[in-house]
């Protein structure tokens, strides 16, 4: 098919309120509006016929305006990280489109949902011998804890860095069970609790489905915050301009060895496909002592020009529309659509 007869449509969720967690997340969950008209004017600039496509309070609502485009021409780039405010709500809409017969940029719906829980991701991990950090759910305040502290404490299933903040690394059982009890209450959610790896941070960024190409590697440049323990990506220092923590410097590419590389890139290549995504993704991982500790996988990065997805891909050389445009043509080669 000629890309010149391909009608775009970019998916992306508008939320106006969040169903649980910090006032405060509500932030980045709009971001994804910003991030979205940025992809829109990309793709508009190179050429193609894209449409933006928004998903609000209602799957029937969404259901009906995709009624009127063709599945024949039609191709979805999916930019939706969320649903109603509720992150894992995002499989619900992937599963929609699929059930209409869309095809569409990025991981399937099951990929999508198995990402998103990160126990689900660490067992799955584990299975396929990739190193990670040992782990405990836990939907109550624990009695005990089997794993060795330093530990840090999540939400099970956000991004974005939500729920986590200087508070959530904790060396003790009491302040451990505090903060359980306050990622249960207010994200109405188990906490994910992993032993606290000190170490380099890096972000693996990748393209590809059959051959995975890996960008140059991001490493977050903490070597201003002196305690170990604060060395950590929190919700402020990705979202709020006026906090010391705020957009912790990058180095691209990051400085090493050429065998810390190959196991650091084999590491997120398997993971790529351990949890079965598409087109493009991102693992973060933590290096210590020559082992890569995965410890998120993004199925959905951060598409957006201040993203350090496309940081990485300006790194090796991509414009921000190439980026985006290498995106689309994956997804459309992986289908037939192209060439």
């Amino acid at each position: 098919m000629n890309v010149q007869n391909i009608k775009v449509v970019l998916l992306y969720n508008e939320d106006g309120q969040i169903s649980h967690g910090d006032a405060q997340d509500l932030l980045a969950v709009q971001y994804t509006v910003t991030a979205a008209q940025h992809i829109h004017d990309a793709l508009a600039g190179l050429g193609y016929s894209v449409q933006k496509v928004a998903v609000r309070d209602s799957l029937g609502d969404l259901e009906n305006a995709l009624q009127n485009y063709s599945r024949n021409d039609t191709f979805i780039f999916d930019n939706c990280d969320g649903f109603r405010g509720d992150n894992q709500a995002a499989v619900e809409v992937i599963r929609l489109i699929e059930a209409m017969g869309f095809k569409h940029t990025g991981a399937p719906a099951d990929a999508i949902a198995l990402c998103i829980d990160k126990g689900r991701a660490k067992r799955r991990l584990i299975e396929c011998d990739i190193p990670t950090p040992r782990f405990q759910v836990f939907d109550a305040v624990p009695g005990g804890c089997e794993l060795e502290f330093p530990l840090i404490v999540k939400p099970l299933v956000e991004d974005a860095s939500m729920g986590i903040d200087l508070n959530s690394v904790v060396t003790n059982l009491p302040d451990l069970r505090a903060r359980v009890d306050y990622v249960v209450a207010e994200y109405e959610q188990p906490a994910i609790v992993e032993e606290f790896i000190i170490g380099r941070e890096l972000a693996v960024a990748m393209l590809g489905n059959q051959e995975i190409e890996i960008l140059p590697i991001a490493e977050d440049d903490y070597s201003s915050i002196p305690n170990p323990l604060e060395q950590l990506l929190t919700y402020e220092s990705k979202w709020k301009v006026d906090s010391p923590y705020y957009q912790i410097a990058s180095r691209i590419p990051a400085a090493l060895t050429r065998l810390d590389e190959q196991t650091i890139r084999a590491a997120a290549a398997a993971s790529f496909r351990a949890m079965g995504l598409r087109d493009l993704g991102r693992v973060d991982i933590r290096f210590r002592d020559g082992i890569p500790f995965v410890i998120d996988i993004n199925e959905l990065p951060d598409l957006s020009p201040e993203g350090g997805f496309w940081h990485s891909a300006e790194a090796a050389g991509l414009t921000y529309p190439q980026t985006i445009e290498r995106i689309l043509r994956l997804a459309l080669q992986r289908e037939g659509w192209i060439d």
